[in-house]
Parts: structure tokens; sequence; C-alpha cells
């Protein structure tokens, strides 16, 4: 019996010993990646204002450590509607790299854009608990929101006198004559457009036919507004060939391009 109880003790005292050393043991930290070590690259977004698009980033891993998790936490001014998730090994010979896709919505056209940037967040190396941390790395991207304007009533009619005439999309005529094109310019968006941000442009695809042409929309439109009916001249050259053209008719705004249709225009003999 005594030899009995002994044992106990001695069994007793081992799990104790056991618990004991189990509360006292702690995990070493790991120091997550830095976000000098992540590389970011996003390409310039150009949309329209309050339309949703998709994106796709480049990101690098130039750790030897893995990040895990990584997706887009914000893109400034835009809302981020969807991101994908991926997991980037860390580096062995060369670095590490994979795309990360998302979808995004526009702002209103008249944003401010000047501090546009994305921004992504990562889980990497480990707290005292064995948890990951989380760390973000952002960079700065070029963003251009386009007003959502449109061309409408667009072709050719007779002459500047018929500009609210019917139009057609084809139109036959002589060499040295001139082609006449009417349009106006509707404001499909939210947001007020104001005066001489747009261009419409008529880019004759021959140039042995005739030259370029445009001309600036001088009227502000607010939500749902249009522009005044307006004609374009396209002097066909004396002695341009016989046959037909595509006739591009763009609204601009600045370098991009808004709204585009196409016309054919034909010179007979």
């Amino acid at each position: 019996m005594r030899e009995l109880v002994q044992k106990i003790i001695v069994i007793t005292s081992l799990l104790a010993l056991i618990l004991i050393s189990g509360c006292t043991t702690t995990i070493e930290p790991v120091d997550p990646v830095s976000p000098e070590n992540v590389f970011l690259t996003s390409p310039p977004v150009v949309i329209k204002e309050f339309q949703e698009q998709d994106i796709s980033l480049r990101v690098t891993n130039n750790a030897t450590q893995s990040i895990d998790s990584v997706m887009v936490s914000s893109y400034m001014p835009f809302t981020v509607t969807g991101t994908d998730s991926v997991n980037i090994a860390g580096k062995e010979d060369t670095a590490q790299s994979s795309i990360l896709n998302a979808k995004i919505m526009a702002p209103a056209f008249d944003t401010d854009v000047n501090d546009s940037a994305v921004t992504i967040s990562y889980l990497s190396g480990a707290d005292d608990e064995g948890l990951q941390m989380t760390k973000t790395k952002s960079v700065p991207v070029e963003v251009t929101i386009l007003p959502d304007a449109k061309l409408q009533f667009l072709g050719f009619v007779a002459d500047m006198d018929s500009l609210r005439t019917s139009a057609a999309e084809t139109w036959e005529l002589k060499a040295g004559d001139n082609a006449t094109i009417t349009f106006s310019v509707k404001n499909e968006g939210q947001s007020t457009l104001p005066a001489g941000i747009l261009t419409v442009v008529v880019d004759v695809d021959n140039k042995l036919i005739a030259d370029q042409a445009s001309m600036n929309i001088t009227q502000a439109m607010a939500k749902s507004g249009t522009s005044y009916t307006k004609g374009l001249e396209i002097p066909v050259k004396e002695d341009a060939p016989n046959g037909e053209t595509d006739v591009y008719v763009r609204l601009m705004y600045g370098d991009h391009i808004v709204d585009e249709q196409t016309l054919v225009l034909t010179v007979k003999l």
C-alpha cells in the first residue's frame, strides 16, 4: 500500500511539472515581410463616372518569406466592389509575382484624383501567439474619370441649313462637294458637365478624300442635358478618288474617347 501511495505521488509530481512547463512555453515571434520588399504595379485607370471596371495588379514578393491572403483593401478614389485573394511564395533565385484581380466603381466625374492610390493588404510573419500579422502596401496610380456623355442624332444631311432634318448614316456626293454632318451631345451621367470640356472630332479614314475637322461643345450640360444641334462641313477634295470611306465621329475629353460612331461617305463620278 505504501509503495502504491509513493507511485501516485511521483506520477502527480511529473504531471504538475509537465503542466507548469507547458504554461511557461512561449512562441518566438517572426518578423513580417516589410512593405519595402513588396512591389506593386498598377496600370493607369480610365473609366466613366459611376461605372464598374475590372482591374489587374501585379504583386511581387522580394522576400524569402511568403505573403498570404494578398488582396486589394482600398483604391482611392474608387469603391472596391470585389477582390481576389492570392498567396505568393517567398523568393528563391528570383522574386515571386502574381496577378491580383479586383473590381472597382468610379465616383462622380468631378472627383479630385490628385491623390489616387491603390493599397493591398497581406498576412505575414507571426506574433507571440503564432498568429500572422497584417501589413499593407500602397502606390500612387494615374486615374482619369470620364464624363458619361454620348453623341445623338448623328448623320449626314444636305447642308448647314438642314441640320434638324433626318440624318443618314451613309451619303453620296461628288469630288469637290461638301459633306455636312449634324449631331448633338447628351449628358448620360449624374454630374454637370462644364462648357468647353468636350470636343467632337470627325476623322475621315481615307485622307485622299477629305481631312479631319473638329468642334468644341460650348454648352454646359446638367444631368440629362443636351447641347445645341451642331453641324460640321467636311470639304471633299477636288481630286478625291472614286469610292467609299469610313468617317469616324468621336466625342473627346482631352485625348480620351468618350463616344464614337462610324458613318460611310461615298464619292461618285
